[in-house]
């Protein structure tokens, strides 16, 4: 019997449910969890992790140097980057990339995704990343095992999908994964964050703030067995010293600097996460960088929201591509699709956004935020669509409803210079987060300490 079959627990999602009522959910599908298929499974996938661990300890023993291989399906999915450099510096470990997509074996043929795959290819590489691709030149996958990993960190848990190379790859027999999320949890999908069987089945899963540990430990199917508190790597460039960020010349001339970052959730059929206001405001936004030439405004649009706006009708491509050359072409605008974005949140003094990762990574920050609530949405339930976490920071960000508001909250933050908010976001910000700078080192330090 194959393992995946030992698995048959089974969800359905309609319409919105609370917060409070997912939890409550997971914690009675937790406590009514006897002696069944899907608890077994996962007993057995983590006495198989052992197996392996064990294994790995003898090889180390032995001399041999420890192959972790970092699986990502884009480079904007890279949050693993301070853990891969500390890696380097360590002797016991041998760090390095495989790019796959999460599109399946017909990826090739779609010419956008292929570029957009060239294009990560590219970007890692020419950041000194040792990296390889997950394809041959006919564009067939390349099997994992080839690359001869001991550990694989893994930072999206649907790469499985298509019945690829990469199909049952938590419970491979020829190594140890990793779980590592890409983005801060935002959305209340609370399934997918915490009772997902591919994390739960992880060796270990590095576990991002307090809260998120404190959700899986409690109410979790597996009560957080392979959780590990760690902290969030993506945040350890909030160590570096402020005067060594560094950021596009256009922009760093001493003028405020405002990114208006929109998400591609526009109009989606499930409301949680129809959280995008772009087809509302992105002609109102162009406006207010060209009314304010002495105040920088960076555009910083989520990768998918070209096909979103194409797909939902907002605009054609052509459009788009039209609306990002204004952008750019404005004395004090700027336009930044990909690469490393910490560096320019430090030097920011307003993110004016509707993301959701966002959220949690612009926190440590200090700095205001303007988060722009979709009006589209019923204002009743509309917080319910968001992470515990996410809720909590969010009530200290300055929630606007129309562009009325927004007019008046930028106002106030820019011209006025006034942040009623921030003691409370720096409170908050201390209560959630752990080991921000040094999550890679500590992270590395810990598989070391396993290993060893």
């Amino acid at each position: 019997m194959k393992i995946k079959q030992l698995f048959k627990h089974k969800q359905k999602q309609s319409g919105i449910i609370s917060y409070e009522e997912s939890r409550e959910n997971g914690k009675r599908i937790r406590d009514n969890y006897g002696f069944n298929m899907e608890l077994n499974g996962l007993m057995l996938a983590h006495t198989l992790n052992k197996i392996k661990e064990l294994e790995l300890k003898r090889l180390v023993r032995e001399g041999k140097k420890i192959r972790v291989c970092f699986l990502i399906d884009t480079a904007t999915r890279l949050s693993g980057n301070s853990v891969y450099h500390n890696m380097l510096k360590n002797k016991l470990f041998e760090p390095f990339m495989v790019l796959y997509q999460s599109y399946g074996d017909d990826f090739s043929k779609n010419l956008a995704l292929y570029t957009e795959h060239v294009r990560d290819f590219k970007t890692l590489s020419d950041a000194g990343y040792c990296v390889f691709d997950g394809y041959d030149k006919k564009g067939n996958f390349i099997p994992l095992e080839k690359f001869a990993p001991d550990i694989v960190f893994i930072t999206a848990p649907y790469l499985d999908y298509h019945d690829t190379c990469l199909t049952n790859i938590y419970l491979n027999v020829n190594f140890l994964t990793c779980y590592l999320t890409y983005g801060i949890n935002s959305s209340n999908s609370y399934a997918y964050h915490y009772n997902n069987r591919r994390i739960n089945s992880c060796w270990k899963y590095f576990v991002e703030t307090r809260t998120d540990y404190e959700e899986l430990i409690r109410h979790s199917i597996h009560c957080g067995t392979n959780a590990v508190l760690a902290g969030y790597p993506k945040l350890d460039a909030y160590a570096k010293p402020i005067k060594q960020c560094k950021i596009p010349k256009k922009i760093d001339n001493g003028k405020p600097i405002v990114i208006y970052a929109p998400h591609h959730s526009i109009k989606n059929t499930w409301e949680p996460s129809n959280i995008a206001t772009f087809h509302l405001y992105y002609k109102n936004f162009l406006k207010l960088a060209q009314d304010n030439p002495n105040i920088n405004f960076v555009f910083k649009p989520h990768p998918n929201l070209v096909y979103a706006v194409s797909e939902k009708g907002i605009m054609t491509t052509s459009e788009y591509e039209k609306y990002i050359y204004e952008w750019d072409n404005l004395p004090n605008g700027l336009v930044l699709q990909n690469g490393d974005y910490i560096d320019l949140f430090r030097r920011s003094d307003l993110m004016i956004m509707d993301c959701g990762s966002f959220i949690g990574e612009w926190l440590p920050t200090g700095k205001p935020c303007i988060y722009l609530v979709n009006p589209e949405r019923n204002q009743s339930t509309y917080m319910d669509g968001f992470s515990l976490l996410c809720r909590k920071i969010l009530s200290k960000y300055y929630l606007c409803h129309n562009f009325a508001e927004i007019s008046n909250v930028f106002s106030l933050i820019i011209n006025k210079q006034q942040d009623p908010l921030k003691i409370e976001r720096q409170k908050l910000a201390d209560e959630v987060f752990i080991n921000i700078g040094h999550a890679g080192k500590y992270i590395v330090e810990y598989l070391e300490n396993i290993l060893k």
